[in-house]
């Protein structure tokens, strides 16, 4: 897909995907989590970032950062969490690629492992956590 991609910033997109979820019939506490998940997000990067300007290595940066690694009390989230708001924030990259916002998944080399297509979908993207998950 060598198409430029329509540009969409992070206050546009996070809504237009989670309504894609309820829209796609995700439990409406799924939605809210996922929600959550990504304000973390939007807050590291900025809601006016456009999601096209997303390199590996930005986020790369964020994936080792404090802000997705800690709690705001500074105590470290547990794995269970980290992970999750990883895979919720891949979902929406895959979901914005898509929908023609980015041409492809600007993931870095090292989320790109096992269990991952090169397009950056889970293999078992269908079995995503419904449940919720704590801080």
């Amino acid at each position: 897909m060598a198409t430029k991609a329509k540009e969409i910033t992070f206050e546009k997109a996070v809504p237009a995907f989670l309504k894609h979820l309820t829209d796609e019939g995700k439990n409406e506490r799924t939605v809210e989590v996922y929600g959550r998940c990504l304000e973390n997000v939007t807050a590291y990067f900025g809601a006016d970032k456009p999601l096209d300007k997303l390199t590996p290595a930005t986020i790369g940066t964020f994936f080792k950062s404090d802000a997705l690694l800690k709690k705001p009390n500074g105590k470290a989230k547990s794995e269970i969490t980290v992970t999750q708001n990883k895979r919720v924030f891949r979902m929406m990259l895959v979901w914005a690629q898509e929908h023609g916002y980015l041409a492809e998944v600007p993931l870095p080399k090292s989320e790109m492992k096992k269990g991952r297509t090169q397009n950056g979908a889970d293999t078992d993207a269908g079995n995503a956590a419904e449940a919720p998950q704590g801080n």
